[in-house]
């Protein structure tokens, strides 16, 4: 990699559940959204920028062609609020900061660390299961599975029409898959934010009661 490069990190099913040590490895940017693992409503983009990154995009020579995207129009807003000047090109979206504010407090009050572990015990949990009910995840090994979510193939003969109903029926909504190659042979489980920090909802023992139910529902029997 060059010295020019600037790493970029699409951190949004990332951030809040696994480690990311933005300036100890060199992140430039990492973005992220408000509604995965940092616990809020959607509606909101975040994003860590480098001062690296920043200076590269002053000396840009060509305009940029987009408005929301267009840091020009962000960075005067975000070091008026630091000054306390507050100002802002739009109607801001009030009640999704104070929903975000509130969950990165309680975030800082948890400690992240202690998050990072919550995480990767919870997916440990659930892919520990899903391997016990003989189905295969999507990832190739754990050493780079995600631990606030798990991508599952679909065992033979059952589809995402057959399953996904059927979680439904158990209060559980599940996703399909989103990879396009692959898109309609797995499904994904979230695992994040207070399903995983307040384990005593019981949202993860839930969820997996209901993926045992919702496959002998389709037909399908383990193998022993």
């Amino acid at each position: 990699m060059s010295p020019e490069t600037l790493v970029v990190v699409d951190g949004v099913c990332s951030v809040g559940s696994e480690e990311i040590r933005m300036d100890e490895w060199g992140i430039d940017v990492v973005i992220t959204a408000s509604q995965k693992a940092l616990g809020a409503p959607p509606g909101l983009c975040v994003l860590g920028v480098s001062e690296r990154a920043i200076g590269v995009f002053k000396a840009r020579k060509t305009p940029v062609p987009n408005y929301y995207a267009n840091w020009n129009r962000w960075l005067p807003i975000m070091n008026s609020y630091e000054a306390r000047k507050p100002s802002y090109f739009a109607t801001p979206a009030v009640q999704s900061v104070f929903a975000l504010h509130v969950s990165l407090k309680q975030i800082v009050a948890q400690g992240v660390e202690k998050r990072f572990a919550l995480h990767k015990e919870a997916s440990t949990k659930v892919k520990k299961f899903i391997h016990d009910l003989g189905l295969t995840l999507v990832p190739t090994g754990l050493d780079h599975a995600a631990n606030g979510m798990s991508a599952v193939y679909y065992p033979e003969g059952i589809a995402a029409t057959d399953l996904l109903p059927k979680l439904s029926a158990h209060g559980i909504v599940a996703a399909g898959g989103l990879h396009v190659e692959i898109a309609a042979k797995y499904f994904r489980i979230g695992h994040m934010g207070i399903s995983v920090t307040e384990p005593e909802r019981g949202h993860l023992d839930a969820t997996l009661n209901a993926l045992k139910a919702s496959l002998a529902e389709c037909g399908y029997k383990p193998a022993l």
